[in-house]
């Protein structure tokens, strides 16, 4: 029987693990963690707001909590909310927006970066053009009265050749400008949607404050 009892206690523990629910300290500037279910019993930790808690036994006034320390004891009920802060809520929001923030930057330089490279390539490419159209009207008047035929027609096959090669870089690089700027433009989609978030938090947290 004693055997038998022991086995029980050990399978409500494990149950209660098992069913842990994560939750946190609420809006207040600090809380006791007591050894048992009442003021009477030993401090054993202070939780501050914000501070995470597994939730081992629920209880109507008191619940057995798990500290991230590893610490269990207990905790007034009222003072656990399955919400986070809207304090750390706001700070993690922040922190979202600010590293949209700088990957946008990246990228927006970067683009800067293959804009420069575009129009430089554009540039070269109107200059091959401009010198292929003069090597073809060359060949056109040399093809009749030049002896060196032969030796100009590889010059306008090789100025062909890096005509060629030229507009494949350029369109190449516009196609790769037009995924940058499609990157650019969900981020920025991005960057709106957690400015939204932070003022609708801030506004929140304001509303409650002044209800206090």
């Amino acid at each position: 029987m004693k055997y038998m009892a022991m086995l029980g206690l050990l399978m409500i523990a494990l149950t209660g693990d098992a069913y842990a629910e994560k939750m946190y300290v609420t809006n207040i500037i600090k809380v006791t963690l007591r050894t048992g279910a009442g003021t009477d019993h030993k401090v054993i930790q202070m939780l501050q707001t914000g501070n995470e808690v597994e939730v081992l036994e629920p209880g109507g006034d008191w619940s057995r909590v798990r500290s991230t320390t590893g610490k269990e004891g207990w905790i007034l009920s009222r003072f656990l909310s399955p919400e986070m802060p809207s304090d750390l809520m706001l700070d993690a929001l922040q922190g979202k927006y600010d590293k949209l923030l700088a990957r946008t930057s990246v990228l927006e330089a970067e683009n800067a970066k293959y804009v420069e490279e575009n129009k430089r390539l554009v540039s070269e490419l109107d200059q091959i053009t401009a010198s292929l159209n003069k090597i073809s009207n060359s060949y056109e008047t040399l093809k009749q009265e030049s002896a060196d035929f032969l030796s100009l027609k590889s010059k306008y096959e090789e100025a062909t050749l890096n005509l060629e090669k030229q507009t494949r870089r350029a369109t190449e690089l516009n196609e790769l400008l037009l995924q940058r700027n499609i990157k650019i433009g969900l981020l920025g989609a991005g960057v709106l949607f957690f400015g939204f978030l932070i003022g609708f938090s801030t506004k929140k947290q304001r509303r409650r404050s002044s209800l206090l």
